[in-house]
């Protein structure tokens, strides 16, 4: 007899479901989706120290240090952390130092960076910079206009201390790349949308702006020096409150990577990522645990709700409308989103991508779990 009634248990399971990942789409993602685009506003500007920490990277300087060099800002400097470098990064940098004024070294000896790692680096770069308000980048970045830290810096207004920013990918013609673009894009529309909610649980190192008394209110990365990851994420979530950070998210105020990026660089990220998750609040990992949760059972009580309501054409005809009330708004939501963050490319095989990230974020999840030894080293 129970088995008459398995058809309408996944039903309701299938459609409670849908009901959580719809409350996600319009009560929290929509809060980033359906904002409206801020106008670049006409505000005294404030110095700025531009901070990095540069390895090897000679070759990528090329390309992405006159984009830096050429800002249209009135007062601005550069600072960079050679961290011992093997190549001919230093050389390049004083190179430059000796056409632009407002490059600043530091450089790291080799009895100092025994103890290296990017916290450690990037740590030196922040207590040197000359200027309070601080954007930290990083060297294989490349700001999408001359207008980058113009647009980053007028949100230091009021009470404002933490500029949340985006960077992306190079755009390349591959689905790897375009799986990467979906997964840049979801990740910032979940931390700009629980800033939008005063959750605050990270930003994106490769675009991050914040004050430096904060930064030593913190007492910098010492509570978390022990591990490899977390400096743009653990920091910033208890350095945040609701009212100190703002988001900036204008195309002109992007950043993109320059460089190629392989599965294992990407797949190291998203673990370490994941495995820094455990140091947030209890709210924030609910809020972001949860809808991976609901995300995966979406279509697995997807896939039993068809099986089970296949032979009745009411109960099918109800299944298939919820299916459809789902993608129409996840279409929506994304879309808008997507529009806002020069993403629209991700749009026509958003379905596929989503399927393809529920079940591998719990996977990498996992991974980060099990493997948690790779991230608790000294070095990045």
């Amino acid at each position: 007899m129970f088995e008459e009634y398995l058809p309408i248990f996944f039903l309701v399971l299938f459609g409670a479901i849908t009901f959580i990942e719809l409350v996600y789409y319009y009560v929290v993602f929509a809060r980033f989706s359906f904002m409206k685009k801020k106008k670049a506003v006409a505000i005294q500007q404030v110095p700025v120290s531009v901070v990095m920490v540069v390895k090897d990277a000679a070759s990528v300087l090329l390309k992405t240090l006159p984009r830096l060099l050429n800002q249209q800002y009135d007062d601005f400097e550069i600072v960079m952390v050679n961290d011992n470098s093997q190549d001919e990064t230093k050389l390049l940098i004083l190179e430059y130092q000796q056409q632009y004024k407002n490059i600043k070294i530091v450089d790291l000896e080799t009895a100092v960076t025994t103890i290296r790692g990017k916290k450690f680096a990037l740590s030196m770069g922040i207590r040197c910079a000359s200027h309070e308000h601080i954007i930290i980048t990083d060297p294989e970045c490349s700001p999408t206009s001359t207008h980058w830290i113009e647009r980053m810096a007028q949100n230091f207004v009021g009470q404002k201390k933490i500029v949340l920013g985006y960077s992306t990918y190079e755009k390349r013609n591959n689905p790897f790349n375009r799986l990467l673009h979906f997964d840049t894009l979801f990740n910032a529309m979940e931390y700009f949308s629980l800033a939008r909610i005063h959750s605050t649980y990270r930003g994106d190192n490769k675009n991050l702006a914040f004050v430096s008394s904060l930064f030593d209110a913190q007492r910098g990365f010492a509570a978390h020096n022990h591990i490899s990851y977390g400096d743009e994420d653990i920091f910033i979530s208890r350095a945040a409150n609701k009212n100190n950070t703002a988001i900036e998210f204008a195309p002109e105020a992007t950043t993109v990577l320059q460089r190629g990026t392989n599965h294992r660089y990407w797949r190291d990220h998203k673990e370490g990522l994941y495995f820094t998750r455990k140091y947030n609040t209890l709210k924030n990992r609910l809020l972001l645990n949860g809808f991976g949760v609901v995300n995966f059972l979406f279509y697995v009580t997807l896939a039993l709700a068809v099986i089970f309501t296949y032979s009745d054409i009411v109960l099918l005809s109800v299944t298939l409308g919820i299916i459809a009330l789902r993608l129409i708004s996840q279409y929506f939501v994304f879309g808008f989103a997507a529009k806002k963050l020069q993403e629209k490319q991700v749009i026509p095989a958003l379905l596929l991508y989503d399927l393809i990230f529920a079940f591998l974020n719990p996977i990498y999840y996992l991974a980060a779990q099990l493997h948690h030894e790779r991230f608790s080293s000294s070095t990045r």
